[in-house]
C-alpha cells in the first residue's frame, strides 16, 4: 500500500458469442483485453471512472458507469473508502465483441478482492453478471477463459467450459458502426418455429464438437442460424456480401459476433486467416462501409487479477 492506497489490477477478455446457432449461451473469449486498475482510497468520497482507449470521453465516468453498477453489487457502499476506476479498454464498444460484459466482470472482480480475501466466489459473480448483463454467454467467457456453453437450471445458469482446439483463432471484421443490443434485440420474434429450433439445435451441437476437435470444414454448415441473424441482417449494410466474402474460403464458417455490428469467421490459425480478414474489408467497403479486422487466438485464461498494494 501506498499513503493507505489500496490497488488492484484486473484483466478481462472480450469476448464473441452466438457464433450462428448458439443464441445466449455460447461465448467465446477472444485475445484482446480490458485493463482495469482499481484505487482504494482511506477518505470517503464520490466513486469516479476514467476511462482511456475505446469509449475514452463517452462513457460515463459516474455511477451509471459499468463499472460502478457492478461494483455496487459487491460494495453496497460506494462512498466509505473513495473508489478510482482507471480503464484503458481495447475491445470496442457496441460492437458485439462483449464489451459490456468485460466491464460488468471487471467492476465485480475488482471490488470483490479490493479489501483483501474475497466474499463471492467466481460462480457467485457469474450469476451477478448475469443479472446485469441479461444474458450468460459473454460474461462467462470474460470470466472462465475458453469456450463456455451456459445451461439454465432451476437454481441458475451453470456454465460448461469446453476446449477449444489449439489452432482455433477469430478473425473479426469491426465496422465503423455501432449497434447496441437494445436495438439488435428489438427486431427479433417472440416465438420460434419447431423447423428452426430443430435447425438451430442440431447445428449448435456440431459447431461445439467441430470447435473442441478442429473440424474445419464442418463450421461453415455448423454456424447456421435461425434465431437472429435473418432478422439482424437489415440492421448491418452489406451484412450478406461479408458472411459470403469469408465462407468463399475453405475450412472457415462466418456469423455475426454477438449482437453484432462485428462479422465473426472462424477459422484455423495460419496466413488464411489475414486473407479472410481482408476479403470481410473490401466487401464493407463495397457498401461503402470503413472497417478493420483482427485475427485473434482464443483467450483461454479469463479473468485475472494482479494484488499492487
Amino acid at each position: 500500500m501506498n499513503n493507505g492506497i489500496r490497488r488492484i489490477l484486473v484483466k478481462v477478455p472480450g469476448s464473441t458469442s452466438n457464433m450462428g446457432p448458439g443464441f445466449d449461451c455460447i461465448g467465446l473469449a477472444i485475445g484482446l483485453c480490458n485493463e482495469v486498475l482499481l484505487e482504494a482510497h482511506p477518505d470517503p468520497g464520490e466513486p469516479v471512472c476514467e476511462t482511456t482507449g475505446e469509449g475514452a470521453g463517452r462513457l460515463p465516468s459516474g455511477r451509471e458507469n459499468l463499472l460502478l453498477r457492478a461494483a455496487s453489487l459487491i460494495l453496497p457502499d460506494l462512498t466509505r473508502h473513495r473508489l478510482v476506476f482507471k480503464a484503458h479498454n481495447r475491445v470496442p464498444i457496441s460492437r458485439g465483441i462483449g464489451s459490456s460484459g468485460a466491464a460488468i466482470v471487471a467492476g465485480l472482480l475488482a471490488a470483490n478482492h479490493i479489501f483483501g480475501r474475497p466474499r463471492f466466489s467466481l460462480d457467485d459473480l457469474f450469476e451477478r453478471a448475469i443479472s446485469l448483463e441479461g444474458h450468460p454467454d459473454n460474461v462467462a467467457a470474460a470470466i472462465y477463459g475458453g469456450l463456455v456453453v451456459s445451461v439454465k437450471s432451476r437454481s441458475g445458469f451453470i456454465p460448461f467450459p469446453l476446449k477449444p482446439h489449439r489452432s482455433l483463432v477469430a478473425v473479426l471484421c469491426i465496422p465503423e458502426l455501432e449497434l447496441s443490443t437494445a436495438q439488435a434485440r428489438a427486431v427479433l420474434p417472440q416465438d420460434y418455429s419447431r423447423r428452426a429450433a430443430v435447425l438451430n439445435v442440431s447445428r449448435a451441437l456440431v459447431l461445439s464438437s467441430a470447435l473442441e476437435r478442429g473440424l474445419w470444414d464442418r463450421l461453415e454448415e455448423a454456424m447456421g442460424d435461425e434465431f437472429h441473424q435473418p432478422y439482424r441482417a437489415d440492421l448491418v449494410p452489406g451484412f450478406e456480401d461479408v458472411l459470403s466474402a469469408a465462407r468463399d474460403h475453405a475450412g472457415c464458417g462466418a456469423a455475426l459476433s454477438g449482437a453484432g455490428s462485428s462479422m465473426l469467421a472462424l477459422c484455423r490459425r495460419g496466413p488464411g486467416a489475414a486473407r479472410i480478414g481482408r476479403a470481410m474489408q473490401q466487401a464493407f467497403a463495397r457498401h461503402r462501409v470503413k472497417s478493420r479486422f483482427l485475427v485473434l487466438p482464443a483467450d483461454r485464461r479469463g479473468a485475472r487479477i494482479s494484488r499492487l498494494g
